[in-house]
């Protein structure tokens, strides 16, 4: 009998280092949303993509107006959709995106990966993420819907980019005083790689005064540091934490 009750113990201490060496990367969050008070909270995702488009020869960068919060700028770029059927998130009891905890949903939104589910189940939806399965993988969608679509830049010019990942960065279980919920926030980093004729295209748009109402802005590394864009001593707008992203700062 001992023997065999020696057998179970070091099947279930294998099984568990096995769980917590696949979730290794993720351990603190994989503890707290199964054995903490997370378990069993709604939790709120935002997965999303965002380009740093540098203007060559300077320090300067290209943003565009955020379509939901007025007078604040963010990089190019947006929330990820899935595509399939919904029976994988319909079993971990998702909950979409909501006014009161999110940003609702309409014609442009539907399918965003913006939507809320219990703690117990956030570990499964990243892995469902990486695996990268039945959902947006390309970041080109929201470069010609933002730029190209708006004739920010011409579509001769773009209408073929070319572009490279340079990290993901994620912040885990953060209150959101906006949301009145915890979030897990996931953000693909992309970087646009020019041709010479779309080198010589961006600087042209550089060389533009700054109009909000033309759908871009211009600004400079130590305005994304500061959050703001100023204009004879006075903010025009304000940047989105999350644009520290592209010049390699966190927030």
């Amino acid at each position: 009998m001992s023997e065999i009750i020696i057998a179970l113990l070091k099947k279930l201490l294998t099984k568990g280092v096995t769980v917590l060496w696949e979730n290794k990367n993720s351990l603190s969050l994989y503890l707290k949303t199964l054995f903490w008070k997370y378990r069993n909270k709604d939790i709120r995702f935002s997965i999303s993509y965002l380009f740093r488009i540098k203007i060559p020869e300077s320090n300067n960068y290209l943003l565009v107006p955020n379509r939901r919060i007025s007078n604040q700028l963010q990089p190019v770029g947006g929330v990820y959709k899935r595509y399939g059927d919904d029976k994988l998130f319909e079993k971990w009891g998702y909950i979409p995106d909501n006014k009161k905890n999110g940003l609702d949903v309409d014609k442009d939104s539907d399918g965003d990966l913006r939507f809320r589910v219990k703690g117990k189940n956030c570990i499964k939806v990243i892995k469902w993420f990486e695996e990268a399965k039945e959902r947006e993988v390309s970041a080109e969608r929201e470069f010609y819907e933002e730029l190209v679509n708006t004739n920010i830049l011409p579509l001769d010019l773009f209408h073929h980019i070319k572009y490279k990942h340079l990290k993901r960065f994620s912040k885990h279980l953060k209150w959101s005083n906006h949301h009145s919920c915890y979030e897990i926030l996931i953000y693909d980093i992309f970087e646009l790689i020019p041709s010479p004729e779309q080198i010589k295209s961006l600087k042209n748009l550089s060389n533009k005064d700054n109009n909000l109402k033309k759908g871009f802005a211009i600004v400079s590394c130590d305005d994304i540091e500061q959050l703001r864009l100023m204009k004879n001593d006075k903010q025009i707008a304000r940047i989105g934490e999350h644009t520290k992203l592209i010049i390699n700062k966190t927030f």
